[in-house]
């Protein structure tokens, strides 16, 4: 039979079975031959009444980060990237915003940008996630606001991750536990408290896991993983991981324009003309930059 990897510790694991999380026994081989990642599919034989993983099918996608040793597969089979990020407390940061997208986009996921705790919102804060909105249109990213303590907006998110399988990531305090108790169904989920040193929420688990969603669909968090890496981004390649500046970039002048001050570059172009925030010029500046250090 085939099932659903939950997590992986070290030498072992656990799948769902039925919806439930077991423990499994591994082959020595699945190790040397895949290393087994949250949302893999794996093919389990039944021993003594206890799943036997024999193999992990190959991937349709993976979300990875460097390490010593090359690369670690964090996650799985993906449909949705989440990156959910809170209005205050912590305040919204958009470089974690870009970065994330960036990296999701790299490994060939879909993206959805939720912004939570907007029942703290203030009348200022309407201009910034109204330009954030937009620039998530133009990059082709799901937009989404909610309120895990009122409620708002968590008919649409439900509506829009029901039936998929959606890794999330996000900073620390920025509801993601509430987020996957309300999703998953589950109270026996701990929320963290915020820092007294930092005044971030205190990380709950740790590794990759997999959830069932009561609407349907899994969720793969990931709290071991503060922000989605890029440094394995290649340079030439970084362009391409925002969508929007893709699709301007074509109109450059120079095939292989960089979008970072060459002459006859259509996206420089676009951000004077305004089609092409300044926000998220920069960000991809930044990231540019920082894949170009190394």
């Amino acid at each position: 039979m085939e099932l659903r990897v939950c997590s992986v510790h070290r030498r072992e694991m656990t799948v769902l079975v039925r919806g439930r999380e077991t423990s499994a026994t591994v082959s020595g081989k699945v190790f040397l031959e895949r290393p087994p990642a949250a949302g893999d599919i794996a093919v389990v034989e039944m021993e003594e009444g206890k799943p036997h993983v024999v193999e992990i099918l190959p991937r349709r996608n993976s979300l990875q980060r460097p390490v010593l040793s090359g690369m670690q597969v964090i996650a799985a089979n993906i449909d949705l990237a989440m990156v959910l990020v809170s209005l205050r407390d912590p305040p919204l940061r958009r470089g974690f915003v870009e970065r994330s997208a960036a990296s999701a986009t790299w490994s060939g996921l879909q993206v959805m940008v939720l912004v939570n705790k907007v029942d703290l919102a203030a009348e200022d804060d309407r201009e910034m996630l109204a330009r954030l909105e937009l620039d998530c249109g133009r990059a082709g990213f799901a937009f989404g606001l909610a309120s895990c303590v009122t409620g708002t907006g968590l008919d649409a998110v439900r509506s829009a991750v029901s039936g998929r399988s959606v890794v999330m990531t996000g900073p620390s305090g920025a509801g993601k536990t509430t987020l996957i108790r309300i999703l998953s169904g589950r109270d026996d989920l701990k929320t963290g408290p915020l820092s007294g040193r930092t005044g971030k929420g205190m990380h709950t688990t740790v590794g990759a896991r997999v959830m069932p969603m009561a609407c349907g669909g899994f969720l793969i968090d990931t709290p071991g993983l503060k922000v989605l890496p890029v440094s394995h981004i290649p340079r030439g390649e970084m362009k391409n991981c925002f969508p929007d500046i893709a699709v301007l970039g074509t109109a450059c002048r120079f095939r292989d324009c960089l979008h970072s001050g060459e002459p006859g570059c259509a996206v420089k172009a676009a951000v004077e003309e305004g089609s092409l925030s300044g926000e998220r010029y920069a960000a991809y500046r930044s990231l540019l930059e920082e894949v170009s250090r190394g």
